[in-house]
């Protein structure tokens, strides 16, 4: 979906913006037991430079959560994710891919100034990029470097695997990035989560203590 509205001029002004990223979508339930991390991605995002960050976990370990917990306690920020599937799909060869990212990356940058805010962009599946186009590497060095000046801050996102795989070795590229490992939650943190899962779905108090979430996590 658009994040602009079907008669909004924009569309036309903007129209990268328009078919390849959207708001991202706030939290469906609080986030526990990130704080730390949350605190790291706020401090490098007010650096002037390595301004950007990309986080790595294994699959299904929270890392979109990670980034809409960030955006509930950055409200000075507007975040938009990048529909990176899509942005791809379109991209005929290698030259277009990049040519499609630098687009993107000067429409955030005039729209963060005619909205009044800085803009995060949050690139989950980030390994793609380097995978399928080096020259959108290649144009993504600048851009990552300058992201102080040109008011844009990127959230990448990957696993452990296919940073080393894809990403590791190209040194300028990760120099651009802060690496911020997503360690798993620990016993205290799972139990909490459980017992917030069930308050939500309302059966909490068939529960009466934590002896089955401790029980889950053990197993």
């Amino acid at each position: 979906m658009s994040i602009f509205a079907p008669d909004d001029e924009k569309n036309e002004r903007y129209p990268y913006l328009r078919d390849y990223t959207s708001f991202l979508k706030p939290m469906e339930r609080p986030l526990v037991g990130r704080e730390r991390e949350i605190t790291q991605i706020l401090a490098a995002m007010q650096r002037p430079e390595l301004s950007n960050v990309i986080l790595l976990a294994e699959a299904g370990s929270g890392k979109t959560a990670l980034v809409q917990g960030t955006m509930k306690a950055d409200t000075a920020r507007a975040y938009l994710e990048v529909d990176l599937p899509k942005m791809i799909a379109n991209s005929k060869n290698d030259n277009e891919m990049a040519d499609m990212l630098k687009q993107l990356f000067n429409e955030v940058q005039l729209f963060g100034r005619e909205f009044g805010k800085e803009i995060v962009l949050f690139i989950d599946e980030f390994h793609q990029i380097v995978q399928l186009s080096p020259a959108a590497v290649e144009v993504l060095k600048p851009l990552l470097a300058d992201s102080g000046t040109r008011g844009t801050r990127v959230i990448a996102a990957t696993t452990y695997i296919e940073f080393q795989e894809y990403i590791a070795s190209n040194l300028p590229l990760v120099e651009r990035l802060q690496r911020i490992n997503l360690s798993e939650p620990d016993k205290k943190t799972v139990v909490a989560i459980l017992r917030g899962m069930a308050e939500r779905y309302g059966v909490g108090l068939q529960f009466p203590n934590d002896r089955m979430f401790e029980a889950i996590y053990d197993y």
